[in-house]
């Protein structure tokens, strides 16, 4: 295990299996998916996290800038606070806000789009390192029946134009709400999430896409040739069971 894992390990502070060096990332896939069921009984979600001296280096931003003390109970307590702040925020609000700043960004260009055939997706990509996993893969237990507080136990973000996590918080929880979306996999510049209840129809393919092109510009505007408008975006989510956020 190296320094990286073993910091965010601590931070974490929860039961966990490791993969290392795994060859096939459909064993991944499918340990996540039996700790999913079995969380439902003991009490815990299941999240794949990709160690690596980035997210390391995120956490210790936590002590530093955060005034986070270093130990269980300070952890402990900087988690508890995320958690009621994110319950603060006007969830609503925030995406509008940003989702105006950033037509207004490109208020010369079409990002509305139209709409196009394209497959859904129903698959997490991000532990994948090309065709083999990432060398250290987490798979944390975090006792919590709210999936959306895994944002409060994984501090990734506040970068660029990446939510912090209390915003990333509120936003999940608006999410499993409306469509059953459940965090699954993070690593120091994505979010994935898996879900029960896709919007079916364009309408609401689009509300959601111009929620999740405010909450994360670049899986618009740095998607391929194709993907790179709102309504594209909406054409991929409608039916789509797992979502992919990406922050450059």
């Amino acid at each position: 295990m190296t320094d990286d894992c073993k910091a965010i390990l601590d931070f974490l502070n929860c039961d966990y299996e490791l993969f290392e060096n795994e060859k096939s990332g459909e064993n991944i896939l499918r340990r996540f998916n039996e700790l999913t069921e079995l969380g439902k009984e003991d009490g815990f979600i299941p999240l794949i996290v990709v160690a690596s001296d980035t997210l390391a280096e995120t956490i210790e931003f936590i002590f530093d800038d955060f005034d986070v003390e270093n130990t269980t109970e300070g952890i402990a307590a900087y988690r508890a606070n995320v958690i009621k702040e994110a319950e603060k925020l006007d969830v609503g609000a925030f995406l509008a806000d940003r989702l105006a700043e950033y037509m207004d960004m490109h208020k010369d260009i079409n990002v509305l789009g139209e709409f196009s055939e394209v497959e859904s997706s129903g698959y997490f990509y991000s532990h994948m390192d090309g065709n083999t996993p990432h060398k250290e893969i987490i798979l944390a237990k975090i006792p919590t029946r709210n999936p959306w507080e895994l944002a409060a136990w994984i501090p990734m973000g506040g970068f660029n134009d990446c939510p912090n996590p209390k915003e990333q918080m509120a936003v999940f929880r608006r999410w499993h709400q409306k469509y059953g979306a459940v965090p699954g996999l993070v690593t120091y510049e994505n979010w994935e999430l898996e879900l029960t209840n896709p919007p079916k129809s364009e309408v609401e393919a689009e509300i959601l896409a111009k929620e999740q092109f405010a909450f994360c510009y670049d899986i618009v505007m740095q998607a391929g040739k194709g993907g790179d408008s709102i309504r594209a975006l909406a054409s991929q989510l409608k039916g789509s069971t797992a979502w992919y956020f990406w922050w450059d």
